[in-house]
């Protein structure tokens, strides 16, 4: 690991580091173990290392003066959402237990959980997810959680299988609220968000479309499109160029009730007004199995309430009368044996929480799209977009990266790349330039303006530039940025060198190129060193 890491046996009040589980932008999560209540802890440090580093003291420092306000900006809000996590407690929920500060910086105490994370559950069952159990053990769960944080105003914003946590004892936990903020009625939706492809909605790569509700729900349906095709969903920019997304109807046929997998598909929509708006609405587009729990105080459902009118209490009863009448002693028997109750829809809404972790997200894509169509009105977060809007995804036309250099498809000479998988490639490549470049700009602006996004823009930067990976049939690929170079000339506004590796079934190939860039998909190949395998 990094010498930024805190030393293990380090102690932090009554908690004493035994293991570092991992790194991202904003900071370090740490195990632990609280030796007062012997038990094992999560224990994540704000260190933004872009902006900050560790000394000899192990006190955690701006890298500069020219970073000071920056970092303190970052604290107090890093601060900030430690104590408004902590507020909430939730089965689903990774639980924050303790905020505390030392060492020149502030940490958050979690809960530490034993399991694997859903991606991995997934590849360790071979007899793949019955309905009854991912509707109402996983899904329905989530939902709630996802209810109680969505009525305090915040969004989680990086739903995906590697932040959907399955305990040892079957339950499903929501993890890694790195990512998560509370969103500004009075504010329009325009700035960037670090997203995960195929997992992050349309309206999270930026542009003038708000998020809300919708928007993490996109992403949970998209999680749960994972567990029942095998395979990710196709990424919101390649879907709206034009790829079709196979709804999972069509993917669970024959495995999964046809009102499940609508609901799935509701979800996805790329329209946000055509999702439901909210947990809720969500909730009720499930199927109700056997399995689901009614009035129970520790449920974690999210259930309308519906009333049964007499007639239909009485309903039954009448059918046996007539069966009677009918049929005989023979077919009364044959009834009683089949007859049901109604089912009875629970009123309950789980109590639910926040927490954070610390994963990064495994991708970073592009952010503001180019769109005509004027910004949607901002409201309050617990409304749909409005019904006038006429910003809708479908509405701003597709984005149309520009024919690849040369130098950029010399690493594939030789390979039989299909369409989709390069079309694929090519987008990550320009998602990756127009992260970093349009929070870049962003950032700089801000800086300059005093604005209240400080933080989450830098959190935009440091994932961009830390890069990603992705996967499309049998090739993978990695792309990482690298010695961003910011230049005065209005038609190359970024020189930046990008270093990429793809990868097949039989061979590796990597390379690395300096783009010069303004916006990802307006690129040119400056420069391009050998190929190696």
């Amino acid at each position: 690991m990094s010498d930024q890491t805190l030393a293990i046996d380090t102690r932090l009040d009554d908690f004493r580091i035994t293991a570092v589980l991992g790194q991202g932008g904003f900071g370090v999560t740490y195990k632990a173990v609280d030796e007062r209540l012997q038990r094992a802890v999560a224990i994540k440090e704000y260190l933004p290392q872009q902006f900050a580093l560790r000394d000899e003291t192990a006190t955690v420092r701006p890298r500069g003066a020219q970073h000071e306000e920056v970092f303190k900006w970052g604290l107090a809000r890093f601060i900030d959402e430690a104590r408004t996590l902590a507020m909430f407690k939730h089965p689903n929920i990774v639980a924050v237990i303790r905020y505390l500060e030392a060492n020149g910086t502030a940490y958050l105490v979690m809960e530490y959980e034993e399991g694997k994370d859903l991606e991995r559950w997934i590849s360790g069952r071979s007899d793949g997810v019955p309905e009854g159990l991912l509707v109402d053990k996983i899904l329905r769960p989530l939902l709630g959680g996802l209810a109680k944080i969505h009525e305090k105003g915040l969004l989680h914003r990086d739903i995906k299988p590697e932040n959907v946590f399955i305990r040892r004892d079957g339950t499903p936990v929501l993890i890694d609220f790195g990512s998560s903020r509370a969103q500004d009625p009075g504010q329009s939706n325009t700035l960037t968000s670090i997203v995960s492809a195929g997992y992050s909605p349309f309206e999270q790569y930026g542009g003038s479309q708000r998020q809300g509700p919708w928007s993490d729900l996109y992403a949970l349906a998209g999680t749960i499109y994972r567990v029942i095709a095998g395979r990710a969903p196709i990424d919101a920019i390649a879907r709206h160029q034009g790829t079709e997304l196979p709804s999972a109807v069509f993917v669970g046929a024959g495995r999964y009730s046809e009102r499940f997998l609508r609901a799935i598909d509701q979800a996805l929509a790329l329209d946000p007004r055509a999702r439901p708006q909210t947990a809720a609405a969500f909730a009720d587009l499930l199927p109700r199995s056997a399995g689901s729990v009614a009035n129970d105080d520790s449920a974690t459902q999210v259930h309308r309430s519906v009333p049964t009118s007499p007639a239909r209490r009485w309903l039954p009863f009448a059918a046996g009368v007539l069966l009677l009448t009918l049929l005989g002693t023979a077919a009364v028997l044959l009834y009683r044996s089949s007859e049901q109750p109604l089912p009875t829809p629970s009123t309950q809404t789980s109590v639910a929480a926040e927490s954070a972790s610390t994963t990064a997200p495994t991708s970073v894509a592009s952010t503001a799209t180019p769109s005509t169509a004027p910004e949607v009105a901002p409201q309050s977060i617990a409304s749909p977009p409005g019904a006038g809007a006429t910003s809708q995804p479908s509405d701003a036309g597709p984005i149309a990266p520009p024919p690849a250099a040369a130098d950029e498809r010399a690493i594939l000479e030789g390979w039989s790349l299909p369409n989709d998988v390069d079309n694929y490639r090519n987008n990550q490549i320009a998602g990756g330039l127009l992260a970093y470049t349009s929070n870049k700009e962003k950032f700089d602006a801000c800086l300059a303006a005093g604005c209240a996004e400080l933080t989450s823009l830098m959190a935009k930067i440091e994932e961009a530039l830390k890069g990603y990976e992705w996967s499309r049939g049998n090739y993978r690929g990695s792309i990482r940025l690298d010695n961003p170079r910011r230049l005065d000339n209005p038609n190359c506004r970024f020189l930046i060198d990008v270093n990429e590796s793809i990868r097949s079934d039989t061979a590796e190939r990597k390379q690395q190129r300096s783009y010069c860039t303004g916006n990802g998909f307006d690129r040119r190949v400056e420069h391009a060193g050998p190929i190696s395998d």
